[in-house]
């Protein structure tokens, strides 16, 4: 299935633990699929996509993955592909 809207969620995470803590949370949070993405040139940088239709929940997930990670870069964009 190939969703239309969804959040990319990129940062960085050295400790695999913490990063599969990270999705699960996201995944129970929003009742939602997860898809990762792992970097080919530096493996700890990473990218979530997380699948919902709303663009209203933006700084709340910037703020979560803050909270959740030692990493100084959190980017959230929120892709609309319908428009």
């Amino acid at each position: 299935m190939q969703h239309k809207k969804l959040y990319r969620i990129y940062f960085t995470e050295f400790n695999d633990e913490n990063f599969e803590n990270i999705v699960k949370i996201l995944k129970d949070k929003y009742n939602s699929q997860v898809n990762v993405i792992k970097s080919n040139v530096i493996d700890e940088f990473r990218a979530i996509e997380l699948y919902l239709d709303s663009d209203s929940y933006l700084g709340e997930i910037k703020n979560l993955i803050t909270s959740l990670t030692s990493s100084q870069y959190v980017r959230v964009d929120f892709i609309d592909t319908t428009r």
